[in-house]
Formats: structure tokens, C-alpha cells, sequence
């Protein structure tokens, strides 16, 4: 993007910020954000917000490394960890909530939200397989091998699959999110 994503208006107040909101408004109480190299940016921007901050320094690793950092500002009676990206800020507050429940009654489950055939994010994983990534182990592979606890989850969510990568991208969330009304609170 050549920017920092976090704080890219959506539509008017920084993306992380819709995240982290819609997480609350979904039931999400515990929210770590995990911050690498723009930390002292972003964190200003969040800093009002209830979340734990953990940073990861390394500037070229995969997700799980951040995980690992993330998993580390968790309490131990956690069950379940979602793994929320910052770049889809249209996820809405339903789609957690309904993440949420759905581990709640299937703690043992990966789910994976599914919007028309297609898997997006957030993704919820059980506490235990999410250790993995100590290991170095990707959170795909981690899918893959225990593919018999997954669980996709068809959703009406755009959100889940409208990331933030390139200009183009970018500019195709903005039209969805002046012409959906999500909740933000």
C-alpha cells in the first residue's frame, strides 16, 4: 500500500480502530494488538482503547510470529484464539459474536468464515493447536493438518473477504463501507 494500513481512514476514523471496535461490539472482551514497525504511530491512535499492545520486532515474518506475541498477553483460561487482521476493518460486530458462540459450543473446532464459497478472516482457533506456532508452524499449515476440526461457517459478511493490500483494494472497501451502514459501537 505504501502506507501504514492500520491508519488508513474507514470511511472517516483509522482502520484499526474499526477493528478493534467492532471486536467490542461483537462480545470480543479480551483484544491483544500486536504492532511491529509503526508501533510508536499507531499506538497513540489505540491507546484509549481496552487492548493490550504486544510488539513484534521482526519486520519479515509470517503471521505466527505475531501470533507468538500475541498468545504471550493472553490469560491461561483462554479456550480459544481469533486471529483478526487489521486490514479487513469491515468485518462486522455480528461475525465475531457469531465466531464466538460457535467456539463456545464447538471448543475444539477451527473456524473458518466462508462469505459466498469463498474463506476470508477473522479465523478462530482452540488454544492448543494455536501453540504450534511456537514452532514456527504457519497458521495454514496448522489448517491443514487438522483438517478434520474444521469448520466453515457461511456468513453474510463482505467484510470477511475485502482486505486492504493494494490502492485498488483499498478504494473498493471505502465504496462498501459508505454504502453499508455497520454498526460501529
Amino acid at each position: 500500500m505504501g502506507q501504514i494500513k492500520q491508519l488508513l481512514p474507514v470511511p472517516d476514523e483509522p482502520a484499526i480502530r474499526c477493528c478493534i471496535q467492532q471486536l467490542h461490539a461483537g462480545g470480543i472482551d479480551t483484544i491483544v494488538v500486536v504492532l511491529g514497525i509503526h508501533r510508536q504511530a499507531i499506538e497513540p491512535v489505540i491507546a484509549d482503547l481496552p487492548v493490550r499492545v504486544a510488539f513484534n520486532p521482526h519486520t519479515d515474518t509470517h503471521m505466527a510470529e505475531s501470533v507468538c506475541y500475541g498468545l504471550a498477553q493472553l490469560p491461561a483460561d483462554i479456550s480459544g484464539v481469533l486471529v483478526s487482521l487489521c486490514d479487513h476493518p469491515l468485518v462486522a460486530a455480528s461475525t465475531f459474536a457469531t465466531l464466538k458462540v460457535n467456539h463456545q459450543q464447538n471448543p475444539q473446532n477451527i473456524l473458518l468464515p466462508v462469505y459466498k464459497n469463498k474463506g476470508g478472516h477473522p479465523t478462530v482457533f482452540p488454544r492448543d493447536l494455536c501453540q504450534a506456532v511456537y514452532n514456527g508452524t504457519p497458521l495454514n499449515q496448522v489448517v491443514q493438518a487438522n483438517s478434520s476440526y474444521v469448520q466453515r461457517l457461511p456468513l453474510e459478511d463482505p467484510g470477511l473477504t475485502l482486505d486492504m493490500d493494494t490502492p485498488e483494494d483499498y478504494q473498493q472497501l471505502l465504496q462498501l463501507a459508505r454504502q453499508e451502514s455497520l454498526p460501529r459501537e
